[in-house]
């Protein structure tokens, strides 16, 4: 697999990476914004969101009819949609695209819902990977929190309530997530993650963030007034 930089795409691709609970979403808004600052061409995805399939998805959800296969087919549905609607189009006409979660959130959550691993990254074998990605790592006690900051309860699949871990949702959020993270560990060293310390406050984190995303990107060079 190779990068977009790689394939010779003239616009950059930076995903971001994370449990819930992270701060990935954060982090990602406000690079976003500081590069709509400096005046470059900024296109933002985030998974799952694709108008295509997002009924099928919240239906399937809401009455719990999805099984694994079903969950992992839909959301390769939804980001083969976006990949060749928006992110293809835009990467050859130059722009700066920040995705909020790319394949390999399918990588770690259908593997961990019981789908076998080869089978899912066929699925996505067409697409190139991102050049760069950020994983944000953080303890699952601080994701918790974050997560019930903003909300009373946790959702029904962020628990991984449809695995059966436990019937208790805290508990099964923690099981569930410190498998995922498993997954985002060993992929973190096979796909060159620059993984940050998520436990950090946010300002520390998007200085790095930034000052990362100079190192490895001509930022100059997406410039809205250069085309």
């Amino acid at each position: 697999m190779k990068t977009f930089a790689e394939m010779n795409f003239p616009g950059r691709l930076i995903a971001v990476e994370g449990l819930d609970g992270s701060g990935k979403s954060t982090q990602i808004y406000l690079l976003k914004r500081w590069l709509e600052q400096q005046g470059l061409r900024v296109f933002f995805t985030e998974w799952n969101s694709s108008e295509l399939v997002k009924a099928a998805t919240s239906k399937g959800k809401k009455q719990t009819l999805l099984t694994p296969t079903t969950f992992s087919l839909i959301h390769a549905t939804d980001f083969a949609d976006r990949y060749e609607r928006q992110l293809v189009p835009l990467l050859r006409a130059g722009y700066l695209v920040l995705c909020d979660r790319y394949i390999f959130t399918a990588f770690a959550r259908d593997t961990v819902r019981g789908c076998p691993p080869e089978w899912v990254r066929g699925i996505y074998s067409y697409a190139a990977l991102p050049d760069m990605t950020f994983f944000f790592k953080a303890n699952l006690e601080v994701s918790l929190r974050r997560i019930l900051d903003g909300r009373p309860q946790l959702k029904y699949f962020e628990a991984g309530m449809d695995l059966r871990l436990s019937s208790d949702p805290y508990e099964s959020f923690k099981i569930f997530q410190g498998r995922l993270l498993e997954q985002y560990l060993a992929m973190s060293t096979e796909f060159g993650f620059a993984v940050m310390d998520a436990n950090k406050s946010v300002e520390t984190q998007q200085a790095i963030v930034r000052k990362l995303v100079e190192a490895r990107i001509d930022l100059p060079a997406f410039a809205a007034n250069k085309h």
